[in-house]
């Protein structure tokens, strides 16, 4: 009788730069990276974390680019999408801020809204020092916020 399982092994990659207190983790073993080490799930050097962010990030922009209905070149790169209007997903510890500035406004909003009022919200940041603002709203809400733009002509 053979076993199914596959053979475990400590972590291969980088220790001395890992990131995770308990290294070197011992578990099952990872594809062959560039650098021909393979790694545990949940290493902490900078190849794996490198790794793990990217295909985040790409997650979050594939997802962000059928919500917007985008179509173009197939890649991860936002520049060579179609569309009518230039995108740049991010994704990350670095939105945490907006996100949370985000909610905020969202609440604050929520505690003021009128019952029985559908309106879809959005934030508008105005920072010092400029004329200019962003409009930051949710990806679910875009759809009902543009059939109004559509219908109204106005925001």
């Amino acid at each position: 009788m053979t076993s199914n399982l596959k053979p475990k092994a400590e972590c291969e990659g980088n220790r001395e730069k890992c990131s995770n207190k308990s290294c070197p983790l011992f578990g099952t073993l990872g594809r062959e990276g560039r650098d021909g080490k393979r790694r545990v799930a949940g290493c902490g050097d900078p190849v794996a974390r490198g790794k793990r962010n990217r295909a985040k990030g790409d997650a979050k922009a594939r997802r962000a680019r059928q919500t917007l209905g985008i179509a173009g070149a197939n890649t991860r790169h936002e520049e060579h999408w179609g569309g009518s209007f230039r995108v740049e997903v991010k994704a990350g510890k670095q939105i945490g801020p907006i996100w949370t500035r985000y909610l905020l406004a969202e609440q604050q909003s929520e505690q003021g809204r009128a019952i029985g009022d559908p309106r879809p919200f959005v934030m508008v940041a105005m920072p010092d020092d400029t004329t200019d603002g962003l409009i930051i709203g949710r990806l679910s809400t875009l759809g009902a916020l543009l059939r109004l733009i559509n219908e109204e002509g106005e925001l």
